[in-house]
């Protein structure tokens, strides 16, 4: 029975190339998914989403794995930002195509509500304004008063 499944036919290619290297370096060192976590201090299920394709492995932990290794970090880092690049763009391309789709379907679950007319004359907001500038005249005043009451008794 092989140790990884098959990656998705989804996944884009240079991704899946990421994962697949990632893969190789993991067996070729001979290391279980739980000993990758323990070393990387990234957690088993974290591990087992970036081996997957599911999820693209962070940056820091490439470094971690190249570090628990004895890889060369750099050829990593660079096979990521690849990868990382090519995440990003199939993301890109995907919310392009799953955005609308889910605009629509949020649309249609929408009751039929009829649409009031714009109100004329003073905004929706018009009123609050007013009691807040009220409300600021009226304290205004009490400090204005209180002060000529201080004023008066200090003679």
């Amino acid at each position: 029975m092989p140790r990884w499944k098959a990656l998705s036919d989804e996944l884009d290619p240079q991704v899946g190339e990421f994962a697949g290297q990632l893969r190789r370096l993991v067996d070729r060192r001979g290391l279980s998914i739980a000993t990758v976590a323990d070393r990387t201090g990234y957690s088993r299920t974290s591990w087992e989403r970036y081996l997957s394709g599911r999820l693209l492995a962070p940056k820091g932990a490439i470094v971690a794995l190249a570090e628990a290794t004895g890889t060369d970090q750099a050829h990593l880092t660079t096979m990521w930002e690849l990868a990382e690049r090519a995440w990003s763009r199939s993301e890109m391309r995907q919310d392009m195509t799953v955005e609308p789709a889910r605009i629509s379907r949020a649309r249609a679950a929408l009751p039929l509500v009829p649409q009031q007319p714009p109100r004329a004359g003073r905004p929706v907001g018009g009123r609050r304004r007013l009691a807040v500038l009220l409300a600021g005249a009226v304290g205004t005043l009490l400090v204005l008063a209180g002060a000529a009451l201080l004023a008066g008794a200090g003679r």
